[in-house]
């Protein structure tokens, strides 16, 4: 009888019929235009791109030549984007005005300014004029260092001593 009943069962499972169903599911992204600065730093809510320094002197009418000055940081700023995306960089003329390619450090409200200029390359032959934007667009890389570099020509008259201090404001947009 046991015999039987395990036929049975079998013969059951053998006839019995399946049923299922294929399903599909759509999966599905929509990349949007979009950028992030990185390398910069938070102090006073502010984002900080760094410092230019120019370093310490007691005169600035070396023949030798400009002084010059690299933007310091932890890390060199950059705008990590979509390739291909157009961005722009602007830079004021800071607290002591600046017209055309010339902005100004200053010490104090009654010294002689001491003027400067801002470059987006090494060489110094890309100058960064008065908010005048910078335009570009990212390469297939995804992203595009902020370098500023900066330089104090020579000048005829010797400077009084002071800490000579100016402030940027650079705006980046994409």
């Amino acid at each position: 009888m046991k015999g039987r009943a395990v036929l049975a069962v079998m013969g059951a499972m053998l006839c019995s019929t399946a049923y299922g169903a294929q399903l599909q599911v759509e999966v599905r992204i929509d990349v949007q235009r979009g950028c992030q600065l990185v390398g910069t730093t938070r102090e006073a809510g502010i984002e900080q791109l760094g410092i230019l320094d120019f370093g310490s002197g007691p005169r600035l009418n070396d023949p030798a030549g400009p002084l010059s000055a690299a933007l310091i940081s932890q890390r060199q700023p950059r705008l990590e984007c979509n390739p291909d995306t157009p961005y722009q960089v602007r830079v004021d003329g800071g607290l002591h005005g600046g017209t055309g390619e010339v902005r100004y450090l200053s010490a104090t409200p009654s010294t002689q300014p001491i003027p400067y200029r801002l470059y987006a390359d090494a060489a110094r032959r890309v100058p960064l004029p008065v908010d005048e934007p910078l335009s570009g667009r990212v390469p297939d890389a995804g992203f595009v260092d902020l370098p500023l570099y900066g330089r104090i020509e020579p000048l005829k008259d010797i400077p009084a001593v002071g800490r000579y201090t100016d402030l940027l404001k650079v705006t980046v947009t994409w």
